[in-house]
């Protein structure tokens, strides 16, 4: 275009030409242009970005409900109702009243105390009441009842008795199985008691090394905060650990391993009408940082030359479509007035999760054996252009590993209510009621002038107001009695609003179920002034909450335990802790029974501490029963109670020691039998032998008699009256023996 000289003139920005500077311009080439590359969009990516579109316009009312949901913890209005509240009241006092905080602050301490105790877990493993016994042990049962069958038909015919016939026989056999079965349901229930505690040990360990405390504590965040918490888990992320090798020399790993994390309601998207996330798509949008990225090289059916093409195209970063809610979201959680993008090297993906049709999948290469026209339940991992992962769901029952709760539920649909939306009739009346007790003690907190501006002497223009002002006025011009200026004080309200306050703070403790009582206000009064009714209290309230953890133990809990189950019993080579269990979440049970569950435990201790009931208990299921008080009393139960093991040498020990005594009772008993015995003969051998002395002494007697009879009779005196003398022989001992 020729440039007329009034126009350069008019307009110095604009450069003139002259014609000989248009035709050199003219004629130099114009450089080569460079055809961009557009990489034409796959299948799989349309249909996962068809399903993002979907759930991200059917989500549209919950993002504001969100937002809400967040101003309320954090105690702020949103910019329209500031505005709205400004033009209203004049711009003077705004407050809110931080109801909801507490109430938040309360529940979320409260529930942190049951989901996560400390020194024990809000779940374990148990055996099925009657567990299914392996094929192998039932073909053995049938075989060892064929054979106690056969061999009790032999020894009937070889008795003398009839050939049994085949329906005895078969009637025989199935009494025999059925008693043989429950023998090995029995020996096979103590087994998988033993598996369980295995099983429960080794779930516990994958959970503490993969953050599960860590993103429960975020999970209980947003379950009072917002309309729905989710739990994602177990999924297998590369963690980077530092261990030490020989000669104490570290070594880094980065292997993957199963990890739990929480996933904020902001990056959650249900599809339309989906009452939870193993229905209808479910995406999760993920943000990652270029080494979170890099690190999902390598492993199991993901893209390395995809993840290489993001992290050229996304050096920078990027974010997933424009989200309306992203900048007050940031600014309420990261307090940053303006991020209107993701942070530098922050690369927005989408975790897809629902059904695909296999001829989609097979376009993609997922290398299965698939039809065409059956859908799918898979996994894709979405970044910009970029499909980084896609497979089938790995787990069996196709269960997805998200799990969502919300403290109030609402049947059928996906979000529930929240602690701000009850809270927020309360929390409204509360904040209206504070700005005008504000304004009121503003007003009436002195006094208020009038004053007749005409009548202000000359130079006296200020309205301004402070102790020892001198106000110079004109006198009157009517000469009557009016003095130009005057006071009054505005009447004070603040007792009227501070007791409708207190009535809807109170009507707060209702509608949410958490009174302030129970997170340590001492305005309690009535039956909470005494020990037991405030425990009666304490009691009652958590009946309240009980609700909210049973959505917990249900919808949590006891699905991301079980996922974890699932993946030990399908990967995990040890056979010895595998079996047949369920999973028992025990935090809504804990709530109202735990204090009382101790004392009726300890109870009966005290009642079975007698001789009778240890007799008919036994050394091995009393420690059984002192494991199970330490364990509710948080005592280290190996160092308190020694192991079954223990007890059955201790008890082996005594009994040896107690037969050695009887043996030796016995012995001493024989020993004395036998000394009695041959006491008794020795004292009889001396009765006889004192029998035979005696009866020789008599013999002797007589026959000294006879002699000394027969020497008198042969000794007679002599005519002459002349006697012989007798001599008498004696023994040793000076008996007489004999005489002459």
């Amino acid at each position: 275009c020729i440039i007329t000289a009034t126009m350069a003139e008019t307009n110095p920005l604009i450069r003139t030409l002259g014609l000989q500077q248009i035709m050199q311009r003219d004629a130099v080439a114009p450089p080569e242009t460079m055809d961009l590359e557009v990489r034409p969009e796959s299948v799989l990516s349309s249909h996962v970005r068809k399903a993002w579109a979907d759930a991200k316009l059917a989500r549209a009312k919950i993002d504001l409900k969100l937002l809400e949901c967040l101003r309320a913890r954090r105690g702020v209005y949103s910019p329209a109702a500031l505005a709205q509240l400004q033009a209203a009241n004049g711009g003077m006092n705004v407050v809110w009243a931080d109801i909801t905080e507490a109430k938040c602050r309360g529940a979320s301490a409260w529930i942190r105390e049951i989901v996560l105790p400390t020194g024990e877990q809000p779940w374990g493993l148990t055996a099925t009441p009657l567990p299914d016994l392996p094929h192998a042990m039932k073909v053995a049962v049938v075989k060892k009842a064929m054979a106690q069958a056969q061999q009790t038909m032999v020894e009937a015919a070889q008795a003398g008795g009839d050939v049994m016939a085949q329906d005895e026989f078969l009637q025989l056999v199935r009494e025999l199985g059925d008693k043989l079965r429950a023998e090995a349901e029995k020996d096979y229930r103590k087994q998988a008691g033993v598996r369980a505690k295995r099983m429960e040990q080794v779930i516990a360990d994958r959970m503490a090394q993969g953050g599960y405390a860590e993103a429960m504590d975020a999970f209980i965040e947003d379950f009072v905060t917002y309309p729905a918490a989710i739990l994602k888990g177990p999924v297998y992320t590369r963690k980077r650990e530092l261990q030490w090798g020989d000669g104490w020399t570290p070594k880094i790993t980065n292997n993957p391993r199963p990890t739990w994390s929480c996933v904020s309601p902001f990056d959650a998207y249900p599809a339309p009408g989906a009452r939870c996330p193993q229905r209808g798509d479910f995406i999760e949008r993920v943000r990652f940082r270029r080494n979170e990225l890099h690190d999902l090289k390598g492993l199991p059916n993901y893209r390395d030359d995809q993840i290489d093409a993001a992290l050229r195209d996304y050096s920078a970063g990027r974010m997933e479509g424009w989200l309306f809610t992203e900048s007050e979201r940031q600014r309420l959680t990261q307090e940053s007035l303006f991020m209107w993008l993701s942070p530098a090297g922050v690369i927005d993906a989408l975790n897809y999760w629902g059904s695909v049709p296999g001829w989609k999948l097979m376009s993609w290469g997922v290398a299965e054996d698939l039809e065409e026209t059956r859908d799918y339940e898979c996994n894709v991992l979405l970044c910009g252009t970029y499909i980084l992962y896609a497979a089938l769901n790995p787990n069996p029952l196709g269960a997805r590993p998200y799990r969502k709760a919300c403290y109030d539920e609402i049947p059928g649909a996906f979000w529930g209510r929240s602690i701000p939306d009850l809270a927020a009739t309360s929390q409204q009346m509360c904040n209206a009621t504070l700005s005008s007790l504000a304004d009121n003690l503003s007003v009436a907190s002195g006094p208020q002038v009038w004053v007749h501006t005409d009548r202000f002497a000359d130079g006296e223009q200020s309205m301004e107001m402070f102790p020892w002002k001198i106000w110079q006025l004109k006198s009157d011009p009517t000469q009557g009695t009016n003095p130009g200026i005057g006071f009054f004080q505005p009447d004070d309200r603040s007792t009227t609003l501070l007791g409708v306050y207190d009535r809807f703070k109170n009507e707060a403790d209702d509608t949410t179920g958490i009174p302030r009582y129970t997170y340590g206000n001492e305005q309690v009064g009535g039956a909470g002034n005494t020990l037991g009714g405030l425990s009666i209290l304490m009691n009652n309230a958590a009946k309240g909450l009980r609700r909210a953890i049973s959505n917990i133990d249900m919808n949590a809990i006891g699905p991301t335990v079980n996922d974890a189950f699932v993946n030990e019993m399908v990967y995990n080579p040890d056979e010895s802790i595998k079996g047949d269990c369920v999973v028992m979440p025990r935090g809504a049970a804990a709530i109202l029974v735990r204090e009382s569950a101790q004392q009726r435990m300890i109870q009966f201790l005290g009642m079975t501490a007698n001789p009778v009931d240890a007799q008919i208990i036994g050394a091995k299921y009393r420690a059984a029963l002192l494991r199970e008080t330490a364990a509710t009393l948080q005592l280290p139960i190996d160092d308190v109670v020694p192991s079954d093991e223990e007890i059955t040498a201790q008890m082996e020990q005594q009994a040896q020691a107690a037969q050695g005594q009887a043996q030796a009772a016995q012995q001493a008993q024989m020993l004395d039998i036998e000394g009695k015995k041959a006491l008794e003969e020795a004292k009889a051998q001396a009765d006889m032998q004192r029998e035979e002395h005696k009866q020789n002494l008599a013999l002797i007697a007589d026959v000294v008699k006879q002699s000394v009879a027969q020497a008198v009779a042969e000794n007679k005196p002599a005519k002459d009256g002349s006697r012989k003398p007798i001599n008498f022989r004696y023994d040793a001992e000076g008996r007489i023996v004999g005489a002459e």
